[in-house]
């Protein structure tokens, strides 16, 4: 299961749990959501319990388990039920580390400024300039890394990001043709 089909799984809970809390019958939703709470209390009690076995199995397990944390799909249960293993400010560092050399090799860099109630605030920056350079795909590389890595991140600041310096040929041929017309009666 790649993130968008884990994307469209997440959506269609979110939409049949709305249907539930709909229902016209009182006990019928009651039930139905009592249900769905005792499975999500199950399955993070499971969930607890693999990082905790996974954390006491020595230095195999602990790899282990930096490997499933940093996998989009698992981080996103391991952030849903609060146990992931690495602290927020520690995925987002990481992303943003590896990452860097994408950005360079666009002639960006990106540096965290800070992290405060899920809200990242990032400085990215850009020294190319021209045809070469998409400071949108910077923007939207750095967007990527950070929420794939920390999903409980609920939303991402750029700050310096460049704007886009593309000026379309249309934008530019009429003044160019209003000049040429201004030139030919002068003369």
């Amino acid at each position: 299961m790649n993130s968008g089909e884990f994307q469209a799984h997440t959506e269609q809970i979110e939409r049949l749990v709305q249907r539930v809390s709909d229902l016209a019958d009182d006990g019928a939703r009651s039930t139905a959501l009592e249900l769905l709470q005792s499975l999500m209390d199950l399955h993070g009690a499971v969930m607890s319990r693999v990082v905790e076995v996974l954390t006491e199995s020595g230095e195999s397990g602990r790899n282990a388990l930096a490997k499933l944390g940093s996998d989009p799909l698992v981080c996103g249960l391991l952030v849903l039920y609060g146990i992931h293993p690495v602290s927020l400010e520690d995925r987002v560092a990481r992303a943003i580390e590896k990452v860097s050399p994408q950005l360079r090799k666009q002639s960006g860099t990106v540096e965290l400024l800070g992290i405060s109630e899920a809200v990242v605030r990032v400085k990215i920056q850009s020294s190319a300039n021209g045809c070469g350079s998409n400071p949108d795909a910077l923007k939207l590389t750095v967007e990527q890394a950070i929420l794939e890595a920390a999903p409980d991140v609920v939303q991402v600041l750029v700050e310096g990001a460049p704007s886009s310096s593309f000026v379309p040929l249309n934008m530019i041929q009429p003044a160019a043709k209003e000049e040429k017309k201004y030139e030919e009666s002068a003369a």
